[in-house]
């Protein structure tokens, strides 16, 4: 399935030299690249520093792009800012009747330009929607909150008393005692 997006970063791909490609400096707002039901909190602007080369038709993009944004720890539940930093390398191929014969909506990872223009927003918008953690932690060796009283284990320990073992289980955890 191809997501359509509303927003472009265009590039003419006459202004890359052939030989000693094209610079590009960027910086949008997180706004421009996502929306408030994507649920990315972003604070500043997205930076991008690529480099555009050609090589016959393809044309191959590099560089650091990043912003910084703002998430919510899964185990304390802290809010805390994270720096995005992804490296992109990413190569454009020619948009042809043979390309576009499906192969488009099969492989999301094939980058096309029209011979004219490339659209460099859908690869930065993927590499920062995929730089942002599955699981957030607001720091490696995050404690968490006590499951019994909800009190922050990383601020201090709670007052409640251990669980206790279940019983049924005495007899595995000897074992691992002998191991």
């Amino acid at each position: 399935m191809k997501i359509e997006h509303k927003n472009r970063i265009e590039v003419d791909i006459d202004s890359i030299d052939p030989e000693n490609g094209l610079a590009l400096q960027l910086e949008k707002p997180f706004s421009y690249f996502f929306n408030e039901g994507d649920g990315v909190n972003g604070v500043g602007d997205v930076k991008a520093d690529l480099a555009l080369t050609k090589a016959g038709d393809d044309i191959f993009v590099s560089g650091p792009a990043g912003g910084t944004v703002k998430l919510q720890c899964s185990r304390c539940l802290a809010e805390y800012e994270l720096a995005l930093t992804p490296s992109i390398e990413a190569p454009f191929f020619p948009h042809s009747a043979e390309s576009s014969e499906g192969a488009e909506e099969d492989d999301g990872d094939v980058n096309y330009h029209d011979g004219e223009k490339l659209d460099l927003f859908p690869l930065l918008h993927d590499h920062l929607l995929l730089a942002i953690p599955f699981k957030p932690l607001c720091k490696e060796d995050c404690k968490g909150l006590c499951p019994k009283c909800g009190a922050d284990l990383n601020a201090a320990p709670c007052g409640c008393k251990p669980k206790e073992p279940d019983a049924r289980l005495a007899a595995l955890q000897k074992l691992k005692e002998r191991l």
